[in-house]
């Protein structure tokens, strides 16, 4: 019976005050009133970890990277955390989907720019907030992840880390897309956080990236990047594979060798005409993969094949 950790110490926050158990769950279980300590002992949660993941539709793409040879978001939870005790140390917020970039792959859900492009006639109809601001955070906290949209284009992530009433006992990340600096202030305050990561989404390398990540702008990237090797925050580079960017990965490769930071490539699976397996020619992309060193380069082939 394969159980997961994130029932016990993780839940996931994301517009709409909707509730899910992890940013991979299928739909959502709850609904977000301001008590983040509540939503772990709730019913559906008390069901959850007494259900066997590998039946439910809703982790089918954990289940699928395991069976491939990619540790699963799954695996890494039960790495770090327990199934002895309930309580909420690790809290993902994606509280709204404001953001810049209309990148291949991603929809209205996730970016206001590309609600705007979607519904052309009515766009602001589909900037989609949260209601709720979270209130109290609890003890047990030791990790924040802020999801977006771009979680840096509004202050809200700033205003939930000045409710933390312990920062040195709590990691932050961010998941941005580079194109929006810190301000002296907000590096001010994240100094006083016990770790502080950032998780750059790029794509691909130079033009290519500005290309399938469209309104972003490869020197802000470039500027970012910069800005944060010179503060004492870690960075990591994530990249997702598809069929608009599959060639330019050995540029992206050496890019990355060159920035010198840790690298995960995640391959996009939805929507599935963007499915680098979908390819015309996957002896093409798979001779192409198996010149690189890419992480999860087993789990890459195995899909395509």
């Amino acid at each position: 019976m394969k159980k997961c950790a994130a029932f016990w110490k993780h839940t996931n926050l994301r517009n709409s005050d909707k509730v899910f158990p992890c940013c991979r769950f299928k739909q959502p279980v709850g609904v977000f009133d301001g008590n983040v300590s509540e939503i772990l002992h709730s019913d559906v949660y008390n069901k959850l970890r007494l259900t066997d993941v590998s039946t439910l539709p809703a982790c089918a793409k954990c289940m699928y990277e395991e069976d491939n040879g990619k540790k699963s978001l799954r695996e890494k939870f039960n790495e770090t955390y327990d199934m002895e005790t309930i309580g909420l140390e690790y809290l993902e917020v994606g509280l709204d989907n404001i953001c810049n970039l209309t990148c291949d792959g991603c929809w209205a859900e996730f970016s206001s720019s590309w609600s705007e492009k979607q519904f052309p006639d009515k766009p602001k109809s589909f900037h989609i907030r949260s209601g709720k601001d979270i209130e109290v955070l609890p003890d047990t906290l030791n990790k924040i992840l802020f999801l977006g949209g771009e979680p840096l284009m509004t202050t809200r992530h700033y205003k939930i880390l000045q409710k933390i009433k312990t920062p040195e006992n709590v990691e932050v990340t961010y998941n941005t897309n580079a194109t929006f600096m810190l301000s002296e202030q907000h590096i001010s305050l994240l100094n006083t956080f016990k770790k502080v990561h950032f998780i750059v989404s790029i794509d691909a390398y130079g033009e290519l990236n500005d290309k399938v990540r469209s309104g972003s702008k490869w020197s802000q990237i470039l500027e970012f990047i910069d800005q944060i090797k010179s503060t004492k925050f870690s960075m990591s580079i994530n990249s997702v594979l598809h069929i608009n960017n599959w060639r330019g990965f050995i540029d992206l490769e050496n890019f990355v060798n060159e920035v010198n930071v840790d690298w995960e490539v995640n391959v996009l699976t939805f929507p599935k005409h963007l499915d680098v397996a979908n390819n015309n020619n996957k002896k093409e992309v798979l001779d192409l993969i198996r010149k690189t060193n890419i992480p999860n380069k087993e789990y890459v082939i195995n899909h395509l094949s």
